[in-house]
């Protein structure tokens, strides 16, 4: 014999024995749990998400400006020195792609990261 589902609904709080799974809630540092409502309630929830959905990256392209201005002496800005922008894209257009998620390591090929590498290995 088994025992019949019994859950609470999330959304009228009353006890159904036909429960409808309508949210999974995924927890980073421990277990997650599922959300259950009534058949009747169940279609007033919006679709569930994938989660490898979430982990993509987004479509349109990000972008990082830097501007570096002149003040006086009162905290008063005088004139913007200078302005740098930079942007990524996901390779659409002229835009590069973005640079690829790595745990490798070194982390970074750049004449400056190796040559924090060579001196490091210089003084052992």
């Amino acid at each position: 014999m088994t025992r019949p589902a019994v859950r609470m609904c999330a959304r009228c709080h009353r006890v159904t024995t036909q429960p409808v799974l309508v949210h999974e809630v995924h927890a980073a540092t421990g277990p997650g749990f599922n959300v259950y409502a009534r058949p009747e309630c169940a279609d007033q929830y919006p679709p569930m998400t994938d989660v490898l959905e979430l982990t993509q990256p987004p479509l349109r392209s990000a972008r990082l400006t830097l501007r570096v201005y002149t003040v006086d002496a009162r905290g008063t800005v005088t004139g913007e020195r200078s302005r740098v922008e930079i942007r990524t894209g996901g390779g659409i257009g002229p835009l590069p792609p973005p640079l690829p998620q790595t745990s490798a390591y070194p982390p970074c090929g750049c004449p400056h990261c190796r040559a924090s590498e060579r001196g490091a290995a210089q003084q052992n």
